[in-house]
């Protein structure tokens, strides 16, 4: 076996079955130490499925700063690798008739309104090619409420939310910084907000897109989403580490990372433990999200649970964005080949490992998660790279795929 920790034992009597190569494994388990020994990464974790079977499985560092080695049954704070399953939540609701991908937003909110926005269909939510732009709505914000610091006193904020209800058509309303209020008040920007661009010509990723969606899925099925996702998603995965509100009894298996490090003190926080963003407020664990990914793979089933047809998982992995130009995406140039929900390699050239096949699919989150499903090699990977440095774009992890491939027959 070569005395490699993370390669289970069962693998040795089945590697041929399921086309692997263990010597070549032992390459990724030692690049894995060595990001840890060279501290270009606090931790790491693995887990890799091929034809269904578990393959290569590890963790390496620290589950926080200075302790305990990194648990087997690690909580990740996923970020925008919850897309994916926000996604999945929508396209339940299409193939239950609740919910249509091609209908126009304008449907679900009339409020919606504005040049070009008639033209803006669902579909293009997920795959970021709506027109809507954060950055755009960041500015509409500020120009509708203004500068208003977070401790600025509740005077001055009363002030400027009850200026924003004015812009806004809103009525007048006793208490301006009410929960219920001011929600009023960002909900409507966001609605009014000008598109960026012509919908369909251009990638620009908008996690707002997402939480938009969100709400229109609560408002359909009368839960909060976390409740929908578990019912229709996690409880038949067995996904029963995956949360948005972390419990309490659950937090010392979260990771804490030093605040020196990508994400630093706030995705350490009590906010990022009960964050219900649909963008990116998921926690998980490797084991679940690998459940998760096996189930895309094997076209919408697992472990005899039917989560989505195979007619949806198909329609939601092809590329929605072949007549779209590449784009900048925080800093770099990239294909703008995207599944719903789901970042498409196709022809791309990218940091998620350049052996993959052009069918496989994945999505990243910010401060280090990934999952990954190539359909070509029946193949799918859950993994958590802990970032370093706030500038960092996670380099380590396309080399670590790519050594990952190598292993394959």
């Amino acid at each position: 076996m070569n005395n490699i920790k993370s390669i289970p034992a069962a693998l040795e009597f089945a590697a041929d079955s399921v086309g692997v190569c263990i010597p070549r494994l032992a390459y990724l388990d030692a690049y894995l130490q060595r990001m840890i020994d060279d501290k270009k990464h606090v931790f790491t974790g693995w887990r890799v499925l091929r034809k269904g079977s578990l393959i290569f499985s590890g963790e390496y560092g620290t589950q926080n700063p200075g302790g305990d080695p990194l648990r087997s049954d690690a909580i990740y704070p996923l970020q925008s690798a919850t897309k994916p399953v926000l996604a999945t939540c929508a396209a339940i609701l299409q193939e239950d008739g609740y919910f249509d991908f091609y209908e126009q937003l304008q449907k679900y909110r009339p409020e919606f309104i504005g040049a070009g926005k008639n033209e803006v269909l669902m579909w293009q939510l997920l795959c970021h090619t709506s027109g809507i732009d954060d950055e755009a709505q960041d500015k509409y914000e500020l120009k509708i409420i203004g500068e208003v610091p977070r401790d600025a006193p509740d005077g001055q904020r009363s002030e400027a939310f009850k200026t924003a209800r004015e812009k806004l058509g809103l009525a007048p309303v006793e208490n301006p910084l009410s929960d219920a209020a001011t929600e009023e008040v960002y909900g409507l920007i966001a609605l009014r907000a000008p598109l960026a661009s012509k919908p369909g010509t251009k990638f620009s990723y908008s996690s707002y897109c997402y939480e938009l969606i969100k709400s229109i899925i609560e408002e359909i099925t009368g839960e909060t989403l976390e409740q929908f996702a578990k019912r229709k998603i996690f409880d038949p995965l067995g996904m029963s580490d995956t949360h948005w509100f972390l419990p309490a009894e659950k937090r010392e298996r979260f990771v804490i990372r030093d605040e020196s490090c990508k994400g630093g003190g706030w995705i350490n926080s009590e906010y990022s433990m009960t964050s219900a963003s649909a963008a990116g407020g998921l926690k998980s664990t490797l084991d679940d999200m690998a459940k998760f990914g096996q189930m895309w793979l094997n076209e919408g089933t697992y472990n005899g649970a039917r989560i989505l047809s195979p007619a949806t998982v198909r329609m939601m992995t092809r590329d929605h964005n072949s007549r779209v130009p590449d784009s900048d995406w925080f800093g770099r140039v990239f294909g703008a080949s995207w599944g719903l929900g789901w970042d498409l390699k196709c022809d791309k050239t990218d940091d998620h490992g350049f052996l993959r096949s052009a069918r496989s699919y994945n999505h990243g989150g910010y401060g280090g998660a990934c999952i990954l499903v190539d359909p070509d090699y029946d193949l799918v990977i859950s993994c958590y790279f802990c970032e370093q440095a706030e500038t960092s774009q996670n380099d380590d992890l396309g080399p670590a795929i790519n050594t990952l491939y190598s292993s394959f027959n």
